[in-house]
């Protein structure tokens, strides 16, 4: 077995997390540090040093016998995070957060020209971040970022298909945007971007020959880390905040839902983004139930359904309303509500919004057979349940670390000059499947109706709320 390891990385919204592997996927090593986005009147912002602080003793923090048999690192990253650099690679403010509010105003009006939700997001940061800026600037996301630091290389690392990137020049041409800002040359996921450079390579402790991996957004390492790439099978990445990204067969277009090329052709990435999904069981256990955390609280004994409808828009909401002025309502609630049936009508809130999305997937003429998820939400067995049993479907756990494990398979498929769809089709496997209870399922579809028609009736409230 040849002793060489991989080392990936990935900059979460609230983590960065460093993992070693060996080349037949085993986990050697994790580490995990928080890097909060500083959060004042809808701005959310965060100094990018502390993603390279954070890597740094991460790597730090590695037994040196093993650092010395890393041949590579890849990183993947949330987004869509804006990093500004000048020409000469430093740092030009602040990064800027998928979650910060600037330019909302021009998002319908990008919508009404034919680009969809999440680039229109991010294009309309850009025209406001156009008025402050003098001379021109690079447009990272925060594991190009990382790349910059060791190689010393502008590169948007993503796949070449439309909707793995940000942003793309035809849509800065088409808004005087490309005068301010500059996209780097796109390296696809699992090529060679460079070697270290040697006193990063010293600093770090690792081997001067280190080549750094293209590695791809959050989402698809995600699904090259649970092995997503086949026709009917969904992803459900399921952290502070969730996406919902079907492989399908056929390309279909649902109200609010994302569809793009698949990045193996000629299949298509059909997907739904939820804003705060993670982060509002957490705001509930914390903020509400006053528990000082929700991990290790026991749960099981919490009668199921609570019959307390939750919805989780606290910020907002993505897919498929795409709707800033959406809040959050607990609706049901009643004497023998009490603080840990909340934390679990949360986590019933979230499943209710995965449904929807799936649901709207379905009316689309898109097939669905299975969910798997990963992310930190996955690593509560409750929470899988509840999803299968809202979902009327089986939920399959590969691994809660896919956006480590993506990484870790790209770089494998560049060290061994393997197929990266190969690599994942050999080491990704289901380690666990929940099934759903149909008798709370049946109580769930009642529930879920409810759910939906929360909505439709507050429509009106929620725009008199926040106008």
């Amino acid at each position: 077995m040849s002793s060489d390891l991989i080392m990936a990385v990935d900059i979460g919204t609230t983590n960065v997390k460093l993992a070693l592997f060996d080349t037949e996927g085993k986990k050697l090593f994790h580490f995990e540090r928080q890097c909060k986005e500083d959060v004042s009147n809808g701005k959310h912002e965060i100094d990018p040093k502390k993603w390279w602080t954070a890597f740094v003793r991460g790597v730090h923090a590695t037994d040196e016998k093993l650092r010395k048999n890393v041949r590579a690192i890849c990183a993947s990253s949330q987004g869509p995070t804006i990093v500004l650099v000048d020409t000469e690679g430093r740092l030009v403010g602040r990064a800027i957060g998928w979650l910060d509010s600037r330019g909302q105003r021009h998002v319908q009006f990008l919508r009404a020209q034919g680009i969809d939700e999440q680039t229109a997001s991010a294009t309309a940061k850009l025209i406001e971040l156009k008025k402050v800026l003098n001379g021109k600037v690079y447009l990272l996301q925060p594991a190009d970022y990382l790349i910059l630091k060791l190689t010393g290389r502008f590169v948007n690392a993503t796949f070449r298909q439309y909707g793995y990137s940000p942003w793309y020049g035809e849509i800065l041409d088409k808004f005087d945007l490309s005068e301010t800002f500059i996209i780097p040359e796109l390296v696809e996921p699992s090529k060679v971007v460079g070697k270290l450079f040697e006193d990063v390579a010293r600093r770090l402790g690792l081997p001067e020959d280190v080549i750094v991996v293209a590695g791809a957004p959050d989402f698809a390492a995600a699904l090259l880390g649970t092995n997503t790439l086949r026709p009917h099978v969904a992803c459900d990445r399921a952290g502070t905040s969730e996406g919902i990204t079907l492989c399908s067969d056929v390309e279909v277009h649902a109200p609010g839902l994302i569809t793009t090329p698949f990045f193996i052709e000629p299949l298509w990435k059909i997907s739904g983004l939820l804003t705060t999904s993670g982060k509002a069981i957490e705001w509930m256990a914390s903020r509400v139930a006053r528990f000082r955390s929700v991990k290790g609280l026991s749960l099981s004994n919490v009668k199921r359904p609570t019959g307390v409808i939750f919805l989780p828009h606290l910020v907002g909401e993505r897919s498929p309303y795409w709707n800033p002025k959406l809040r959050g309502i607990l609706f049901g609630l009643n004497l023998d509500s009490n603080a840990k049936s909340l934390i679990v009508s949360a986590a019933e809130g979230v499943a209710f919004a995965v449904r929807h999305i799936v649901d709207e997937m379905r009316k689309a003429g898109a097939k669905i057979e299975t969910i798997r998820t990963t992310g930190g939400q996955a690593t509560n067995e409750l929470w899988n349940q509840i999803k299968a049993d809202v979902l009327g479907m089986n939920v399959e756990l590969v691994r809660p670390d896919a956006e480590l494990f993506g990484c870790a398979i790209l770089a494998i498929s560049c060290l061994n000059e393997e197929p990266f769809v190969q690599v994942a089709e050999r080491l990704a496997r289901v380690k666990k499947r929940f099934v759903p209870d149909l008798e709370r399922h049946e109580l769930y579809n009642e529930l879920y109706k409810i759910y939906l028609e929360l909505h439709d009736r507050n429509m009106d409230l929620f725009e008199r709320l926040r106008g």
